[in-house]
């Protein structure tokens, strides 16, 4: 069978994990049988897909044809998030109309938005998940839904091979998600003012990786837990601190089994367990910090093998 490898991926990264899980879960609209693992190449954690018989040109142009065949109504409730209680109910229920056994995106998507069960103290909007890492809205009144539509209109072909194939070179301008550690880019250890020239030495970002990463909520729901809301792949140690933890797994599987993986309660152990770990054939586990550098926006801190 036909290896793909996505060399542009590189499993400690979060962004890039999240992109990996995102291009599969795209994939199986096209390769049915697509199936993801990660092996050790060039010193990183590489995703391969087994099931897609093609070369890298063509499942980059596949995976676009896949996202823009895919749609936006996820994003287009409101501009931001959360946003109220009601149009979470009614969205829900729209999309469950929709959905069916072969194709529950939508509703998969608005189930990692958060959960009507739980509710700010006003009992208007609902309490949201851990991967909103921007603000609830900007001067504009704009947040992760308008953002999201903005990235997948940038989206190309083009941005989609080089985030796979390529070495990252972020050079794609406009909104990022905050899911990736460099972009924590704190004003105090620039060299440059940016208030006076937004644009001098300013990191881009990969618009390709983002628009894939969203997809991949599809697979983090957000569900009530006990008093609170829980989103799938973070946990709150002792001291209250949030972190993000993913794994890497050997062998190849399908989608609806990196799903149940995801899920599995050991990963979010403070000390996972390492060898039950690997006996189920998980290589490793990292793990990053959702930190505040400001009471605006959060970032991810650099990833640690948990």
């Amino acid at each position: 069978m036909n290896e793909l490898v996505l060399k542009g991926i590189d499993g400690s990264n979060p962004l890039g994990f999240l992109a990996a899980i995102g291009a599969a879960v795209t994939a199986r609209s096209f390769s049915p049988s697509i199936s993801v693992g990660w092996r050790k190449d060039y010193d990183a954690w590489r995703p391969f897909f087994l099931g897609y018989e093609d070369n890298e040109t063509a499942f980059a142009k596949a995976v676009k044809a896949a996202l823009f065949a895919t749609s936006g109504k996820p994003f287009e409730i409101e501009k931001k998030l959360p946003f109220p209680l009601k149009r979470l109910r009614e969205a829900l229920k729209e999309s469950q109309i929709e959905a069916n056994p072969r194709d529950r995106r939508n509703i998969d998507i608005l189930g990692s938005f958060g959960s009507e069960a739980c509710t700010d103290k006003e009992n208007v909007n609902f309490q949201d998940t851990f991967f909103r890492m921007v603000r609830s809205g900007d001067a504009a009144g704009q947040g992760l839904p308008f953002y999201a539509l903005s990235i997948r209109n940038s989206t190309g072909e083009e941005e989609i091979y080089r985030t796979l194939f390529e070495t990252w070179d972020y050079k794609d301008k406009g909104f990022s998600l905050r899911w990736n550690p460099c972009e924590d880019q704190r004003y105090a250890l620039r060299w440059h003012d940016p208030s006076k020239n937004k644009d001098a030495f300013a990191l881009g970002t990969m618009n390709g990786a983002n628009t894939l990463a969203l997809e991949a909520l599809s697979l983090f729901p957000a569900v009530p837990l006990r008093t609170d809301l829980a989103t799938t792949g973070f946990f709150k140690n002792k001291q209250g601190r949030v972190y993000f933890t993913w794994p890497i797994w050997e062998g190849a599987v399908c989608v609806e089994t990196v799903r149940s993986i995801l899920a599995l309660h050991d990963l979010y152990e403070e000390t996972p367990p390492r060898k039950k770990m690997l006996a189920r054939g998980i290589m490793e586990i990292y793990r990053c910090e959702r930190i505040a550098p400001n009471q605006y926006y959060r970032n991810f801190s650099p990833a640690m093998p948990a």
